[in-house]
């Protein structure tokens, strides 16, 4: 019990606090931090980790595996349901398949399961990120623009960590304690941006809102089982990508389907029903997770 709450606390805590101050009259420019978010603080994070934990290229490769995995089984799965249920691939495909796995994701995997959680997170996380930067842009625009993944900062991280990886490089101190002082604030400044984010959408249709919600979860669980089965995943790996692969519907997909389409308000709610119900769910969710990995 005690562990929940030492888990479950501080997310609870800081995404509140995003919350309050998105209602508040001051407010919060969610835009300017979600840039500082975005351009500085998510590559410094994968950079120093990658490089400061020795992370080898066998770990990426695993984790990269099971999160194209999980994206692929979501994406499948989600793929029938419209089809039975005649919603628009364009507008809902992208929430399906992509999971919060910044936000709330790393956040659960570092206080789960500390300094290993995050090495392997993060080698989890670039790869869900440049894929909802990428397919997920192109599902959502309707046509295919890699020029939007190019200017993406965490893909220059990603290969300076290749190459400091391949060819053993030496990385001064100056950079890795930069990198150190800036990846640090990213965590709390997601978990803040969740909040406040939850704090200006609305949800506008139920129905559909609780149907891509519900829909989330149960493909998250399934195709986090799936991958974790079929590459024999075990101990804090397993439980790893349990987490990541079952978080709510990310928040990106709500600016894609603003941009694109007509029924951004419904991915709107859907975040918000996702968020609030993998809220509730937490306390299982971990307990699998750490059930698991066998670190109980």
């Amino acid at each position: 019990m005690m562990s929940l709450v030492n888990i479950l606390g501080p997310i609870t805590t800081i995404t509140l606090i995003g919350y309050l101050l998105g209602r508040s009259p001051s407010g919060l420019h969610t835009r300017t931090l979600g840039t500082i978010v975005l351009l500085v603080a998510t590559p410094s994070l994968i950079f120093h980790t990658l490089v400061s934990m020795h992370v080898g290229l066998d770990t990426l490769g695993s984790m990269a595996v099971a999160a194209l995995l999980a994206m692929t089984a979501s994406g499948v799965m989600g793929l029938a349901a419209l089809a039975v249920t005649g919603g628009s691939k364009q507008t809902y495909l992208p929430s399906l398949i992509f999971p919060n796995s910044g936000n709330m994701g790393l956040a659960l995997v570092l206080l789960t399961f500390g300094d290993e959680g995050m090495r392997l997170g993060i080698s989890y996380f670039f790869v869900v990120s440049i894929c909802q930067h990428s397919v997920g842009f192109s599902i959502a625009a309707g046509t295919v623009n890699l020029r939007h993944l190019v200017r993406q900062p965490l893909m220059y991280a990603v290969v300076l960590v290749l190459l400091v990886t391949i060819f053993d490089l030496a990385v001064p101190d100056v950079i890795m304690t930069t990198t150190e002082m800036l990846g640090a604030m990213m965590i709390p400044a997601m978990l803040i941006l969740l909040g406040a984010s939850l704090a200006t959408l609305h949800v506008a249709e139920l129905k559909p809102a609780m149907g891509i919600g519900i829909a989330r979860l149960v493909f998250g669980v399934a195709s986090a089982l799936l991958a974790i089965w079929l590459l024999d995943l075990q101990g804090i790996a397993a439980g790893t990508v349990f987490l990541l692969a079952t978080m709510p519907t990310a928040i990106v997909n709500v600016i894609y389907a603003d941009r694109h389409g007509p029924n951004g308000s419904t991915v709107s709610g859907a975040v918000v029903v996702s968020t609030l119900l993998t809220f509730l769910c937490l306390p299982a969710l971990i307990w699998v997770a750490i059930w698991i990995s066998g670190h109980g």
